[in-house]
């Protein structure tokens, strides 16, 4: 279930810096593509992370289950946003670029998420019945 995860997060990252990449060398801003790519990296990682104990958490009971979906989403919105405040303030990056690209992606992989859990979860309930 993870490596699959990481097929399908890779395949929508992929599809996301190709259409990003024409963007990018019109703005080609050495200030717009460091936030842009620090944008990418941050959201990535902590959802790679939170997925692996969703997907431990995909054959627990319901309530552990919650839990691992839900409070992961909350402890990686915390950690993005912490790390958003030190790289602001003490990294000099760029505000809108980085926040727009931080929004963007978090909220892609966030989507990618919710969508693979909704299909295994609507797999597993199937192959039971």
């Amino acid at each position: 279930m993870f490596i699959d995860f990481l097929k399908i997060r890779g395949t929508t990252l992929g599809i996301i810096w190709a259409l990003l990449i024409p963007l990018l060398y019109v703005f080609a801003q050495s200030v717009l593509i460091r936030e842009v790519l620090i944008g990418c990296f941050l959201p990535v990682v902590c959802f790679i992370l939170g997925f692996y104990a969703v997907s431990w958490a995909v054959h627990r009971p319901l309530r552990p289950f919650m839990i691992a979906v839900f409070g992961g989403m909350l402890v990686r919105l915390l950690l993005i946003g912490a790390t958003f405040t030190l790289l602001v303030k003490f990294a000099q990056f760029h505000v809108p670029s980085l926040l727009f690209s931080l929004i963007g992606f978090y909220t892609l992989c966030l989507v990618v998420e919710l969508y693979f859990v909704n299909n295994r979860i609507q797999y597993r309930g199937e192959v039971q019945e």
